[in-house]
C-alpha cells in the first residue's frame, strides 16, 4: 500500500469519528471499487479464442462453443474477469457446452466504477435475458455469493459450482473494518447504507442458508490453503448445506485452484452428469 493510500485511510478513519456519515460514505467508497486489474498473458489464449460482445447493459462478455448447446456461465470474484477462469472454457466445449464468461459490472471492460453483491447478483439475471435458461454455472470467490443471491432471486439454473467463495457476508465487512477501522457509529451507518444499495439484510447474506433451499445441485471447491477465502468458508457452507458436494484440494491457493487439470476434470465431470 502506498504512503499516499495509507495517509487517505487515516484520514478517513479520524473523519468517521468526527462526522460519521461522511468518514462512512468515504470508507463505502472505497469498499464498492473494485480495481481493473490489466489481463495477464497467461489470459491471452483465452481471450484470443472466444467471440467477443457486449450485452445492452453494459456487460462485457467473451463466448465459446456452438450457440444451440446448453449454456455454462463462468462468474468472477472481485477485481477479476471473465478471461480469469477461462481454462474452464476448452474442457466443457469438448464436453458439449456453449460457455460464456463475463466481465461483471465495474469490473474488466463493462460499464461502471463501483459495484455491490445485488448489483452483481441483477447483472447475472440481465444476462439470462439474453442467453436463456443455464445449465450450470461456475462462480469464483466474490461471484460466487453473487451467483448464489442471483439463483435466490429467480436466476433460472441447474448447476452451480462455487470456487473459493466466502460463507457469509458479514465475516467479509469485518474484515475490511479490520483494514480501515472506522468509529462504531460510522460502521452502523455504512451498514444501513449498504443493505439499501444491496437489497438484502448483511445477516441473511448467508450461502449456505440462502443456497440450502435452491433447487439446484451444487459442488463447493476450496483449497485448504487459501490465504484470502480461508477454508473454514466451505465447512460452514456445507454445514448447513449438506446436498452440496464438497472437493477439497491442497497447495493451490485462492487462484491456481481456476486452472488445476484435475479441478477442471471434476468440475466438467459434475457438471456433465
Amino acid at each position: 500500500m502506498s504512503w499516499a493510500k495509507k495517509l487517505y485511510m487515516n484520514f478517513i478513519v479520524l473523519l468517521s469519528w468526527i462526522l460519521p456519515k461522511a468518514g462512512a460514505r468515504r470508507a463505502q467508497k472505497i469498499f464498492l471499487t473494485p480495481t481493473r486489474v490489466p489481463r495477464p498473458a497467461s489470459e491471452a489464449d483465452f481471450y484470443n479464442s472466444a467471440k467477443k460482445y457486449q450485452f445492452p447493459h453494459g456487460i462485457a462478455a467473451f463466448e465459446w462453443g456452438e450457440t444451440q448447446n446448453p449454456a455454462v456461465l463462468l462468474v468472477h470474484g472481485w477485481s477479476g474477469r471473465g478471461t480469469q477462469i477461462g481454462a474452464f472454457a476448452a474442457p466443457l466445449v469438448k464436453a458439449g457446452f456453449r460457455v460464456i464468461a463475463i466481465d461483471g459490472p465495474a469490473h474488466g471492460a463493462s460499464d461502471g466504477q463501483m459495484t455491490n453483491v445485488g448489483e452483481f447478483a441483477n447483472a447475472l439475471m440481465a444476462v439470462q435475458k439474453n442467453i436463456g435458461p443455464l445449465h450450470a454455472l461456475i462462480a469464483h470467490s466474490f461471484g460466487a455469493g453473487c451467483s448464489i443471491v442471483a439463483i435466490q432471486r429467480g436466476l433460472q439454473v441447474k448447476k452451480a459450482v462455487l470456487i473459493a467463495g466466502p460463507a457469509r457476508y458479514e465475516r467479509v465487512l469485518a474484515n475490511f473494518f479490520k483494514l480501515l477501522p472506522i468509529s462504531p457509529q460510522a460502521q452502523e451507518y455504512f451498514i444501513v447504507e449498504l443493505q439499501k444499495k444491496v437489497g438484502i439484510h448483511v445477516k441473511d447474506l448467508n450461502v449456505g442458508h440462502l443456497g440450502k433451499s435452491l433447487p439446484i445441485e451444487a459442488m463447493i471447491v476450496h483449497d485448504t490453503e487459501d490465504k484470502e477465502v480461508r477454508f473454514q468458508s466451505a465447512l460452514e457452507i456445507q454445514e448447513v448445506w449438506p446436498q452440496a458436494k464438497l472437493l477439497r484440494t491442497e497447495g493451490l491457493g485462492h487462484r491456481r485452484i481456476l486452472r488445476d487439470p484435475e479441478v477442471l476434470r471434476a468440475v466438467t465431470e459434475f457438471i456433465k452428469s
